[in-house]
């Protein structure tokens, strides 16, 4: 048996990934296969509900205008629908970022059993115990730092799937229940009693969505701080894998000691002398 070699080519040194595509490194710095994410399919859900509020919405801005809600109430309608959000895009990201954390999870652990099945049962000597801290303390770290990215925009991604879910469900109901009863007080609005009728029904569908807005900021205002964490995050992840930082100024050298190199401090389990 040879010990494996130190100088490893770097990431940034080989072919980048395609889309939804991560490599995977072999011991020799070669890549050992590629991995590729999963291409989901669009439920169809914002595009059925487009449709629904498109068709309900004529019924409520006639009848916001008839009961006198004027410009203001069409500007509250057009700002609450053009809130909201396909969420499908929000899960699809939540997926792909489950499966890169299991992909590195796994990949972490790939080194481990290699290392503890090729190199620590039949290796003994200095630069085991050199490249065992390389593993723990570097490698493994790295692995580490990634996986908590991957675990946090997993969770980001989630919260923000629900949340403009829930708001995508609470415009559709709000229109699918509002728009039969415009309908049904602009037909009786020529009496007094259905004038006022109409006002209140204007009234409270303008409290319902003024309601909507005020959820819509908050969830924006929370998740554009949770962002912004990751952000941080991510320039901390950075910081590990390249130079100051930056992609563009290379990969960070991993700095494997060279006594990994020298074939003096490899030596074969079977020849350890007894203790």
């Amino acid at each position: 048996m040879t010990p494996p070699p130190a100088n490893l080519n770097l990431p940034g040194e080989m072919p980048p990934p395609g889309p939804r595509q991560m490599h995977v490194y072999g011991p020799d710095g070669k890549i050992q296969r590629t991995v590729t994410f999963g291409q989901r399919s669009d439920p169809g859900f914002f595009k059925n509900l487009v449709t629904q509020v498109r068709n309900h919405n004529q019924p409520i801005r006639l009848g916001l205008a008839m009961s006198g809600a004027g410009a203001a109430g069409g500007a509250l309608v057009v700002a609450t629908v053009l809130n909201l959000g396909n969420p499908f895009l929000y899960r699809d990201r939540r997926e792909t970022w489950k499966e890169l954390h299991g992909t590195l999870k796994g990949s972490a652990w790939d080194d481990w059993i290699t290392y503890f099945s090729e190199i620590s049962g039949n290796w003994t000597g200095h630069a085991v115990e050199t490249f065992q801290q390389y593993l723990r303390f570097k490698l493994i770290g790295m692995f580490d730092q990634l996986g908590s990215l991957a675990k946090d925009m997993t969770e980001a991604m989630n919260s923000q799937y629900k949340e403009v879910y829930e708001y995508d469900a609470s415009v559709g109901a709000l229109w699918a229940t509002s728009a039969p009863v415009f309908k049904a007080l602009m037909a009786m609005s020529g009496h007094p009693v259905g004038r006022v009728a109409l006002m209140t029904q204007a009234g409270v569908f303008l409290t319902a969505a003024g309601n909507l807005l005020k959820q819509f900021a908050d969830v924006y205002n929370t998740h554009e701080s949770t962002l912004m964490d990751l952000e941080l995050k991510l320039h901390e992840v950075r910081g590990i894998f390249y130079n100051a930082g930056r992609p563009g100024m290379g990969a960070r050298d991993l700095n494997v000691h060279p006594d990994i190199e020298d074939p003096r401090h490899w030596r074969p389990a079977s020849e350890a002398e007894p203790k």
